[in-house]
C-alpha cells in the first residue's frame, strides 16, 4: 500500500477545466482551457495600466492566446505574436472565447464577488487602493 501525501495528491491532479466552444464567425470549434496560476497572473499584470486600470482589449486577446487550443492536436492555436492580428478579428468571437477562458480561470465577476464575500478583508483593502 502506497501512502501519498496530500501535497503529492494535489500536485498530481489534472485540475485545469476545458470546454469546447463553437465560433460561428470562424466556422470552427475551439477547445478553451482554464489558465494555470502563472498564466493568469501574467495576463492580469500585463493588462494593468500604470494607473491601476485594466486594458480590457489586450486582456481579452491575451486570454484567447493563452486559453485556446486545437481540439484535435491539443496544441495552442495562437502565439503572442498574433495579438495584433487577433485585435482585427470579430469582437464577438474574441469576447466569446475570452469570456469562457476567464470563467474557466476563475476571473469572472461572480468568482470575484464570491471571493469578496469569503475574504471581506481583502475586498476592503482593494477598495481602498
Amino acid at each position: 500500500m502506497t501512502i501519498v501525501s496530500l501535497r503529492d495528491q494535489i500536485l498530481a491532479t489534472d485540475d485545469i477545466p476545458t470546454e469546447l466552444v463553437e465560433v460561428p464567425e470562424w466556422s470552427v470549434i475551439i477547445e478553451v482551457r482554464g489558465m494555470n496560476g502563472a498564466d493568469r497572473a501574467r495576463i492580469i499584470e500585463a493588462a494593468s495600466a500604470n494607473n491601476g486600470t485594466m486594458g480590457v482589449g489586450s486582456m481579452y486577446a491575451e486570454t484567447v492566446i493563452t486559453s485556446c487550443y486545437d481540439p484535435e492536436s491539443g496544441e495552442r492555436i495562437f502565439s503572442p505574436e498574433d495579438i495584433s492580428a487577433l485585435m482585427t478579428k470579430s469582437a464577438a468571437a474574441i469576447d466569446r472565447l475570452a469570456t469562457v477562458g476567464m470563467r474557466l480561470s476563475g476571473m469572472n465577476p461572480e468568482a470575484q464577488d464570491e471571493a469578496g464575500r469569503r475574504f471581506p478583508e481583502d475586498a476592503a483593502s482593494e477598495d481602498a487602493v
